[in-house]
């Protein structure tokens, strides 16, 4: 029965990325509206369109240009396998000599009922968090700055369906501090 529980939980092949399509159909209308934008100042061969060409020029060649970079900068999405839910990524950082007493909470692999020491701004103690939208799942991991890098702390703890929605309630939380 227990191995059963194990084999359920939540592991790093249940997060995947995927082809962001709603983004991709709204980036390919921007470059359509805005390549015909383009090509419709280029037929205006009138003197006293000038200024109307120009302002269609380059607000098509806006369009097309943001179009491109939008396609190209968020073509994929992470997503919890399971549901198909988005994924979001935190970051919260600590005070070094908080790090032990964060180890140990981390390191239990049980949900932590608080985190009793506040964030500090980007210090050399991270814990990183991947949460999923639905609440269904959740990641967390302790990170330790050095050399350049940071260096994981803990393994990576995985949580499901009723561990996930009290941890996001703990970030949340926690993060309004």
């Amino acid at each position: 029965m227990e191995n059963q529980a194990i084999a359920q939980r939540p592991n790093e092949r249940d997060i995947q990325k995927r082809f962001n399509s709603r983004n991709a159909i709204s980036s390919s209308i921007l470059i359509v509206i805005g390549v015909f934008m383009v090509s419709l100042t280029l037929t205006m061969h009138t003197t006293d369109s000038n200024i109307l060409s120009l302002v269609l020029m380059v607000c098509g060649g806006s369009m097309a240009i943001y179009g491109m970079i939008r396609i190209l900068s968020h073509a994929s999405r992470t997503v919890y396998a399971p549901t198909g839910s988005t994924i979001k990524e935190y970051h919260l950082y600590y005070s070094p000599e908080h790090f032990d007493t964060l180890q140990h909470i981390i390191g239990a692999n049980g949900v932590p009922e608080c985190i009793p020491v506040s964030q500090a701004d980007n210090t050399t103690v991270r814990l990183d968090i991947l949460m999923s939208e639905d609440k269904k799942f959740a990641r967390l991991q302790l990170l330790k700055y050095e050399n350049y890098i940071f260096h994981p702390a803990t393994d990576m703890f995985f949580y499901s369906t009723p561990e996930a929605g009290r941890i996001h309630e703990l970030i949340t939380n926690h993060r309004k501090e």
